[in-house]
């Protein structure tokens, strides 16, 4: 399930007055963080990892910087392996 799915989820509500750009940047910079990549290549994954999974770009970027944030829970399988399989694609 995402937060496209379920307007209303908590990730929802608290980012919910984010721009798509500020959200979108803030997971950019997160996975940069946690991985060692570019902007590009962060952007990249965001919007493979969308695609991939049928779900719109906001809440891909919202459960990025969800999980960044909290370091308490493990992104969701479907976004995890699809990050996962990208940051294979583009890192030596």
């Amino acid at each position: 399930m995402n937060c496209a799915e379920h307007p209303g989820s908590e990730i929802g509500q608290r980012y919910g007055h984010e721009t798509d750009a500020s959200l979108v940047a803030r997971a950019e910079a997160a996975l940069m963080a946690a991985h060692g990549c570019t902007p590009q290549v962060a952007a990249g994954i965001l919007t493979g990892v969308a695609r991939s999974a049928g779900t719109e770009l906001r809440a891909v970027a919202e459960t990025v910087a969800a999980v960044a944030e909290s370091n308490a829970q493990a992104p969701p399988e479907t976004v995890r392996a699809a990050i996962t399989c990208a940051l294979r694609n583009v890192l030596p």
